[in-house]
């Protein structure tokens, strides 16, 4: 029994993501189905995903692999190959294309078109089908070329217009009008997740906040990964195609570059709490996994008690994962947070908060990528090609740019950020909870909670001496050795069930601060 072995090409990645793939693989189902003598081989496939025809790039690839194995005899005299139409095997130079096909017949394999069942052989080379085959090679050629024209003056004309101050008709993104004009409700989304990008905030915590209380139609097949497309699209900044000022700026090119650095960092935040705030700052002193809060169910009868924070390990898998069974109120977790949390957060925000100045050396950072990756382009280019005099022309440019901004960076003149900004930010920052967290874990912030219930931090360890029933308080040994009475805060019972939510133990404190005593470690009151 003869095999028969497939190959399935596309030009672009967004077809990946259509029905070409999937098509072309039923086509091939239905062959096999209908053709019992022949054997598809499924392990030994050829495909060129998202490679154009037209530049001859497959036969460098998957096609190019598919040439091989019939050279070399893995793919024999008798087998079949299969391809969705002639222009899936390439939509080269008529000449070239229909010298590669040829090869293939005179090998004694066959090749079939799926989409009208011809069949070519050796055998076609003599008679009539040999014109279809050559006719169906130039079909595909002139298609090709005539679309690259097509595409090409669309372009060319778009391009004047763009250079002239006219917005060019395509294809918007979601902030933008067809007409080029900004989008009030959608815009303001778009700078918000830069600014959470780069504080740290991941694309799929961005992409729920962007959805917390907004139903816009224009957002309904958004998804996480859309929110990491946006943090590359230049449009943000106004510019199509390298043109500055063509769109309305979303946001500024300080914020844009800072995002690249971001992307191209090696950090990435754990998956940052949608309702606990601690939750990845806080590990096990015994397995080092995460501690998460744990919150307990309504009840109809009886106060709700607070939450409390236990190693994830040992929730999940017990005793054989992790021997650290102390669950730590999240009360007591906030208090050593707030105690500890101040000097990581002003680190954390260094890179955050910028002179005027610090922007303009993030901004001209960025260019100076960019134009490295222009220069480059255009020096290949000049390597490759004759005619290099307008290639020339355009590269001292591009040289004389970069010497220009290189100059700037070094006449910057910094100046430090002023103590008044520095408690501003940190305030702020402090009351996004979601920002403060990806910030933190950032700079390595950790809160370490012990099997013998002590609480390490970089303000020192604190003591958890368990929950004192009489005054209902949860007692608390801060570094300096005072004892602290956290009152315990509850939730009482609501008659209508509604989706738990995390307690706020922190505004819970806040009005109870006068039954806070301080008293050193023996239990007696410190003297004045």
């Amino acid at each position: 029994m003869n095999n028969a072995y497939s190959y399935i090409r596309f030009s672009t990645g967004k077809q990946q993501k259509g029905s070409s793939l999937e098509r072309q693989q039923a086509m091939l189902d239905r062959w096999a189905e209908a053709n019992p003598t022949f054997t598809l081989n499924r392990e030994l496939s050829f495909k060129d995903l998202g490679i154009s025809g037209r530049s001859g790039r497959h036969l460098k690839s998957g096609f190019g692999k598919l040439l091989e194995a019939i050279e070399q005899g893995a793919i024999s005299a008798g087998d079949v190959v299969l391809v969705e139409a002639i222009d899936r095997a390439g939509r080269m130079e008529p000449g070239i294309m229909s010298g590669v096909l040829i090869n293939i017949l005179n090998a004694g394999v066959s090749l079939v078109t799926l989409d009208d069942n011809q069949v070519y052989t050796q055998e076609s080379l003599r008679g009539g089908s040999f014109y279809i085959l050559v006719g169906k090679v130039q079909a595909a050629f002139n298609y090709s070329e005539t679309l690259s024209v097509r595409m090409k003056a669309s372009y060319k004309s778009r391009n004047t217009l763009a250079l002239a101050g006219v917005t060019p008709k395509r294809h918007t993104p979601v902030w933008l009008t067809s007409e080029g004009e900004l989008i009030p409700e959608i815009a303001p989304l778009v700078k918000q997740a830069f600014e959470d990008y780069a504080s740290g905030l991941g694309e799929r915590r961005i992409f729920e906040r962007i959805f917390e209380g907004n139903t816009n139609p224009l957002l309904a097949r958004m998804a996480p990964s859309t929110v990491k497309r946006w943090m590359t699209n230049r449009t943000v900044l106004g510019e199509w195609q390298g043109i500055p000022d063509v769109y309305p700026v979303v946001v500024e090119p300080e914020l844009f570059y800072r995002v690249q650095k971001r992307m191209e960092g090696k950090f990435s935040p754990r998956t940052a709490p949608i309702k606990h705030k601690y939750t990845g700052l806080v590990v096990c002193g015994e397995c080092g996994k995460n501690f998460n809060t744990k919150s307990y169910r309504k009840r109809t009868k009886g106060a709700i008690p607070p939450p409390v924070m236990e190693c994830s390990s040992r929730a999940r898998r017990g005793s054989t994962a992790c021997s650290n069974s102390k669950g730590i109120p999240e009360s007591v977790i906030a208090y050593a947070f707030q105690l500890s949390c101040w000097k990581h957060i002003k680190h954390a925000l260094e890179g955050q908060i910028l002179t005027d100045s610090q922007k303009r050396e993030v901004v001209i950072d960025g260019e100076l990528k960019d134009l490295s990756v222009k220069i480059t382009k255009v020096a290949r280019a000049v390597a490759e090609v004759d005619d290099v005099e307008e290639l020339i022309v355009s590269l001292n440019e591009l040289k004389a740019q970069r010497r220009s901004l290189e100059s700037e960076k070094k006449s910057l003149q910094h100046r430090s950020v002023t103590v008044k900004d520095q408690i501003t930010n940190m305030t702020d920052i402090m009351l996004d909870p979601l920002k403060a967290n990806a910030l933190l874990q950032s700079v390595g912030y950790k809160i370490v909670c012990n099997v013998n219930k002590t609480i390490d931090t970089s303000a020192g360890t604190f003591i958890y001496e368990g929950w004192g029933r009489s005054e209902d308080v949860h007692k608390v040994v801060n570094p300096q050795g005072q004892m602290l009475k956290l009152p315990v805060v509850r939730q009482e019972p609501r008659k209508t069930a509604k989706k738990s939510e995390p307690i706020d133990v922190m505004s819970g404190l806040a009005g109870k601060l006068e039954r806070v005593k301080l008293v050193n470690f023996k239990g007696v009151a410190p003297s004045s």
